[in-house]
């Protein structure tokens, strides 16, 4: 996370893949140009519309929490608590998306 201390590894790989290690976050943005800027990131039109991806989890440890998360994070503007502009209904990092 940009400016923060509450982020893990997170790799690349070839074919798409985006492998993060424990407390790794990844997210989707519109563009990269190298400078991080919380309104990059991508903001999903799903209505009427399908996504569909795979996840292997054969390498998840008993008690580890692999999951994956859609929020609004391109409309929300206040820093969280996790110092990367994440916002859910649970208000976890400290923000909750409006």
């Amino acid at each position: 996370a940009p400016g923060g201390s509450k982020s893990a590894d997170v790799l690349v790989q070839g074919q798409g893949q985006v492998v993060p290690h424990m407390e790794g976050r990844a997210y989707f943005a519109d563009k990269c140009t190298g400078v991080y800027d919380h309104s990059d990131y991508l903001a999903l039109n799903l209505l009427g519309k399908k996504m569909t991806f795979t996840v292997d989890i054969s390498a998840a440890d008993c008690g580890c929490n692999a999951a994956f998360y859609l929020t609004s994070m391109h409309q929300n503007t206040r820093k969280s608590e996790c110092f990367d502009y994440y916002c859910d209904a649970n208000n976890v990092c400290g923000e909750s998306c409006a």
